[in-house]
């Protein structure tokens, strides 16, 4: 596993336990933009996140990609049945409640979006604003790890 692999699992795993997440994954898109999958996974029960491809406007993180800010999902949510229902990404590691936040650097336009976070639970409890602050603060992070490796190979 290359260092900037390395560094990005230690940044998701210290997401997961910063934020009592059950799951955690990414979807880097500096390699191949329009090839959107989950590359980077930690908690899953399954594989079949990583045969799914992330498409615009469908489910949790395809609302992030296409709004280009992040959004949550929990209980709250007068649709949260249906909206979970619509998400690949919840059915298949059975989340209760999740978020999904683009990596942008720089101005927010979809060209400076290098991917996608996405961080659920498995129980009804929601992500509080400690939770997303936590998350936040660490996005700048995983942008540059992502974005080393493909630096470096351009040399």
């Amino acid at each position: 596993m290359a260092a900037g692999q390395v560094n990005i699992m230690d940044v998701l795993t210290r997401l997961r336990d910063m934020t009592s997440s059950d799951f955690v994954a990414l979807a880097p898109f500096v390699d191949q933009p329009a090839r959107r999958r989950w590359m980077y996974i930690l908690g899953n029960k399954n594989d079949r996140c990583q045969q799914m491809v992330i498409k615009m406007g469908e489910g949790l993180a395809g609302v992030a990609l296409r709004l280009g800010r992040w959004v949550k999902l929990d209980a709250a949510n007068p649709r949260a049945v249906e909206e979970r229902r619509e998400c690949p990404v919840m059915l298949a590691e059975q989340l209760q409640t999740a978020a999904a936040f683009p990596l942008i650097m720089g101005p927010s336009t979809s060209t400076g979006m290098k991917g996608l976070l996405f961080i659920g639970r498995r129980t009804d409890q929601s992500y509080e604003e400690n939770d997303i602050k936590a998350i936040l603060d660490n996005l700048e992070r995983l942008v540059t790890y992502i974005e080393r490796p493909c630096k470096e190979a351009s040399r």
